[in-house]
């Protein structure tokens, strides 16, 4: 039951010291316990009828009924009117926004619409290959997985049909890893008119004089880079983040290895561009698959390779390993204090010296 007035309480100790209500009709009525009507009876008798006033603390106590009519007849004559008007419109200053929002909870007017004065501007590429949008999904915590249970998944998606074009979970979520995906996508379904991204220190260089790894290999290919200023923007691999979380994260959350994690990922991403119907702008109930077209935009795989390879310089550490973004890899006896160069080719790397191949090994995600 709400708490009562000060004339409420005042008027039922009236009634109960004039001989017309009993103690258990008095608790009944104010809600409370016989024991503090005891209690209000004392203090009635030591200090008068005032002293019945509520002292304890607590903003969300002083509110009248009277004062939360006027809160949710101010909210629904303006549904999108923030707690903070609110409160402003009706001079209501003995409690705070965090309550005004539970009112509103308690009344089902959190969930009005509001109408926008300025409409969201929803767009779609005309075709496939047009545009593309990359992004990195934030960490999701798998509680059995290896190496510290916390993974960044990394995806290309056709902004046209909303193909995943390609996507892998990884431990980290670094430069080379947005480069990873990007490779094997370019080489399976070729070259996109344009990206889009965010400014994400993997996509831009921080440094304004610097150029980030996909910076510089998207010039080469001569494909647009299109700057998200916000999440909204990439709105359709942003849904595909919450669609992911929902549907296939909440169903494996038993994975104990990227390598698992990655398969059972490989085989929801098929499906879902084969059989998953979208009603996005555009698409008209199709699947994604059905809607998607390679690039005619290619290079040859030799020469695409060429431009795509990265080499970089390691040094050989006493253990006879070297670190590729922190991670270590082991290399053959007689490098050690040596640095040597190395060759990335998306997912591989390999140690070449006097025309030879010494070693050849897959990176780890």
């Amino acid at each position: 039951m709400e708490c009562l007035t000060l004339l409420e309480k005042q008027g039922i100790i009236k009634k109960l010291l004039k001989g017309k209500l009993s103690i258990p009709q008095a608790s009944e009525q104010a809600g409370v316990s016989k024991r503090t009507i005891q209690r209000y009876i004392e203090k009635a008798a030591s200090f008068g009828l005032d002293d019945l006033k509520d002292k304890r603390g607590g903003n969300h106590r002083h509110l009248t009924p009277h004062g939360e009519k006027q809160l949710v007849t101010v909210k629904q004559e303006g549904p999108w009117r923030s707690a903070r008007k609110t409160l402003e419109l009706t001079g209501i200053t003995t409690i705070g926004i965090r309550q005004v929002q539970k009112i509103w909870v308690k009344y089902g007017l959190n969930t009005l619409n509001r109408e926008r004065l300025k409409p969201l501007v929803r767009f779609v590429a005309k075709n496939p290959n047009d545009l593309w949008q990359t992004d990195i999904m934030g960490k999701i915590y798998f509680p059995y997985l290896n190496g510290g249970g916390y993974a960044y998944l990394i995806a290309n998606l056709d902004d046209c049909s909303r193909l995943i074009l390609g996507a892998k979970w990884f431990s980290k979520q670094t430069q080379h890893n947005v480069f990873r995906v990007w490779y094997h996508c370019l080489f399976r379904w070729g070259l996109p008119r344009a990206m889009l991204q965010d400014r994400g220190s993997q996509y831009k260089s921080t440094n304004p004089k610097g150029e980030a790894t996909y910076q510089f290999y998207a010039q080469l290919l001569n494909i647009e880079l299109k700057w998200a200023p916000r999440a909204q923007t990439k709105g359709k691999i942003e849904r595909l983040w919450r669609f992911i979380q929902q549907d296939f994260v909440r169903e494996n959350r038993n994975v104990r290895s990227f390598e698992d994690l990655n398969h059972r990922f490989f085989l929801w991403q098929r499906r879902y561009n084969e059989t998953f119907k979208s009603s996005g702008l555009g698409m008209n109930g199709k699947t994604p698959a059905s809607v998607y077209q390679p690039s005619h935009r290619r290079r040859p795989n030799r020469e695409l390779q060429q431009l795509l390879t990265k080499t970089i310089r390691r040094y050989v550490y006493r253990d006879s390993t070297i670190s590729i973004y922190g991670i270590r890899y082991k290399v053959p006896p007689g490098y050690i204090g040596c640095r040597i160069w190395l060759l990335l080719k998306g997912d591989r790397a390999s140690l070449e010296a006097m025309g030879k191949t010494i070693l050849k090994f897959r990176l780890r995600v």
